[in-house]
């Protein structure tokens, strides 16, 4: 009887691993999610006897306990306080390895990390990421552990919705020019993946195994189209140029994170860091999502109404 473990729980990405481990429907598998209040894990879970909520703080490793887990997820979760991103990625990331240690059951560990963590500099908040990597490739051997690289979130676009569901409906795009083509993925398919990987026995190819995670690929334009397509009306664009990266993030957030946010925004732009020098994930393996934008866009825009 495998018991996962999901830390955090309460993130996009790891409730959505968490619900496709639960939609096999396999009585055998138990998966507890750790969150800073477990009153707040979804009441459909709370109720599901395969599932069990704990407090725990990735901030607190006194309040990680491992003890009885055979398969851990985790990511690195966003911060956007006004403080250094990266120390604060290491000591949380230093406090699951630590957790891991101490455990004598852990068997496997999916760390979901993101596309470009092969660079320590030049791409912003995906540093963290790089870190966390770095951090668990240090775990010993006997664990196997796999790095899954995603693309864009198809979900980041949920920042529109105020604006899109406004009179006359708008949104910014920051990645330029209109017409880029970019990959991006769902969630959904996020989860679904990291649950295959999570409960995989096959050996793995290397350790750590790495591959990207990408789903179909679109340009702002498409995004314009889906939206317009979902709304049934016309939706402004205003796009976000690279050099305006810095004065857009600075409104949404603290100094020190809108800086790291401009940095990976452009990034995978034209003349930055992975557009440039795309370095093969060892293997070079790809895996890809399915989702199609306009279905996400569908779901995020009936929650908002």
């Amino acid at each position: 009887m495998p018991n996962i473990t999901i830390l955090p729980a309460s993130c996009k990405t790891g409730l959505s691993t968490l619900r496709a481990l639960l939609s096999l429907s396999d009585p055998s598998l138990q998966i507890t999610g750790i969150y800073r209040d477990p009153s707040k894990a979804p009441q459909d879970l709370l109720s599901n006897p395969q599932f069990t909520a704990v407090k725990g703080d990735i901030d607190d490793p006194t309040s990680l306990d491992f003890s009885t887990t055979d398969l851990l997820f985790n990511t690195t979760p966003t911060t956007y306080d006004n403080v250094d991103i990266l120390e604060h990625a290491k000591k949380q990331t230093e406090n699951i390895k630590a957790a891991i240690l101490k455990s004598s059951t852990v068997k496997k560990v999916v760390l979901l990390s993101s596309m470009g963590a092969q660079y320590p500099s030049g791409t912003g908040e995906i540093k963290t990421n790089h870190a966390a990597e770095l951090i668990l490739s240090t775990l010993p051997p006997t664990i196997p552990t796999v790095f899954v690289r995603c693309c864009w979130f198809m979900e980041n676009w949920a920042s529109s919705l105020p604006t899109l569901l406004s009179d006359p409906p708008f949104f910014y795009s920051t990645i330029s020019p209109a017409d880029r083509l970019t990959p991006m993925i769902a969630v959904k398919d996020i989860g679904v993946v990291c649950a295959q990987e999570l409960l995989s026995t096959a050996p793995l190819k290397s350790n750590p195994y790495i591959f990207e995670l990408h789903g179909p690929e679109y340009t702002s334009n498409d995004v314009k189209k889906a939206f317009e397509e979902v709304l049934g009306k016309e939706v402004e664009m205003k796009m976000i140029p690279k050099e305006g990266l810095l004065e857009y993030y600075l409104a949404v957030f603290p100094d020190y994170v809108a800086k790291e946010y401009a940095e990976m925004n452009e990034s995978f732009l034209e003349g930055g860091i992975i557009d440039l020098n795309p370095e093969p994930t060892p293997g070079g393996e790809l895996k890809k999502g399915e989702t199609e934008l306009k279905e996400v866009f569908a779901e995020l825009l009936k929650g908002g109404a």
